[in-house]
């Protein structure tokens, strides 16, 4: 059985200590059934939505056939997968024969597959679910031919700035200081509404990204207040140079494509609390860093894997980065939380299920967020400028807080139970 566990899973896992428990626990995976398990959609190796193979290892391509993707089956006959059968990707690679003069589907070269697949796709993280490998004939003599499949699971924008549990900005105003030099997306060729709905957009992400600043501000201050280690402080800190930057790099390209200069105003902070009581900073580094910032991550990545400006590419690429470590910064913390107060875990699991909660209802509600893609221009231009539509967005969003968010939270606090109370382990 093929875990759900991705890649950003296991790494906030490991920094909590939790990876064999989640690796035996994963239950995200449904069946997958496959009318035809010879069935293989072949890769045209073109580097359109999801495709950016190797020149000479190999290829990768949507496989868009239906249920196409193969492997070893599980006693009911269906391949375990965490996603529609019209999501999964499909690797194509070569390797040397092994010293029989065999291609064997084993664990090595499923390794291999995924190791490849990573490097050449960028990525090693949340946005990819393996799905399993299939080998051929020996071919050529001494070359043998695989084919593995991989599957978006792509599950943010920074680290929110809740006060009195509303998400906080600053208005924008027309000035230049805030721009990242040298940073031009291509825009030529592009009219002007859709300059507009892409400037709206990064707008929207660079004043998110501001408030992040003034959020990890705070987060520095409750650090103190709960007396943190010393590693916790120097990571928050370092977060609120990631974010200025984050920040210069989003109001850099809205002005790109607005035509005009454009950055932050004042941020109103009237309201804002820090150093309040243990569970209060308890609850808001759940909400802002364990549940927003890592969705946060899995979405800059996503957004990265899709875009096809360089420019936009290449900056989603290092922000995606920093937010998976500010992501797993905020798990540390509360994982230390925990171990200093145990009782802290119903504040937790209260946050988790409020977000839970948040995301169904967003999913449900015919309502479209300010930073929504117009529905009448081509999603096309806006994945290739780093905008993750919004239906996906949604999807991913509820994806990656079940099997990732949900997942590590609760492990995390059943691992504090028996830590206290062996008998729940």
């Amino acid at each position: 059985m093929v875990g759900c566990v991705d890649g950003l899973t296991r790494r906030i896992a490991v920094a909590l200590g939790l990876a064999p428990l989640l690796l035996s626990s994963a239950t995200g995976c449904s069946g997958r059934s496959l009318d035809d398990p010879d069935d293989i959609a072949e890769g045209d190796g073109d580097d359109g939505d999801g495709s950016t193979g190797v020149e000479a290892t190999g290829t990768s391509s949507p496989s868009g056939s239906g249920e196409t993707g193969v492997g070893s089956s599980s006693d009911d006959g269906t391949t375990p997968a965490c996603f529609p059968s019209d999501q999964w990707l499909e690797w194509e690679f070569t390797l040397p024969v092994d010293a029989q003069g065999l291609c064997p589907c084993d664990q090595e070269c499923r390794a291999t597959a995924l190791s490849q697949w990573n490097q050449e796709n960028c990525c090693d993280s949340c946005e990819y679910e393996f799905g399993e490998v299939k080998c051929s004939e020996v071919s050529d003599g001494n070359v043998c031919h695989y084919i593995v499949t991989m599957a978006e699971a792509g599950c943010g924008k920074g680290r929110p700035l809740f006060i009195d549990d509303q998400a906080r900005t600053a208005p924008a105003t027309a000035r230049d200081d805030w721009a990242q030099p040298g940073l031009e997306p291509w825009v030529r060729g592009l009219d002007v509404r859709t300059r507009r709905a892409l400037a709206d957009h990064w707008l929207h992400a660079a004043l998110a990204e501001h408030a992040s600043v003034a959020s990890f501000a705070r987060f520095v201050l409750d650090l103190g207040a709960m007396g943190a280690p010393p590693a916790l402080l120097t990571d928050a800190t370092t977060a609120i140079q990631d974010e200025v930057r984050h920040a210069q790099i989003a109001f850099a390209l809205a002005g790109a494509y607005a035509g005009e200069a454009v950055g932050p105003g004042p941020l109103p902070l009237h309201g804002l609390v820090a150093g309040a009581d243990s569970e209060a900073i308890v609850r808001a580094a759940v909400r802002e860093g364990c549940v927003e910032e890592t969705l946060a991550a899995a979405e800059a990545e996503l957004a990265a894997h899709r875009a096809t400006d360089p420019a936009v590419r290449h900056a989603l690429t290092a922000i995606a980065e920093d937010e998976a470590r500010h992501a797993v910064l905020a798990w540390r913390f509360v994982d230390w939380a925990l171990s200093r107060d145990a009782s802290l875990a119903t504040a937790v699991l209260d946050e988790l299920q409020r977000a839970t909660v948040a995301i169904e209802e967003a999913q449900a509600s015919d309502d479209r967020p300010d930073d929504a893609w117009p529905a009448d221009l081509p999603t096309e231009i806006a994945s290739g400028h780093g905008v993750v539509p919004l239906e996906l967005r949604q999807r991913l969003r509820a994806e990656c807080m079940e099997h990732t968010v949900r997942l590590c939270g609760t492990a995390m606090v059943r691992a504090h139970s028996a830590r206290c109370s062996p008998s729940l382990a």
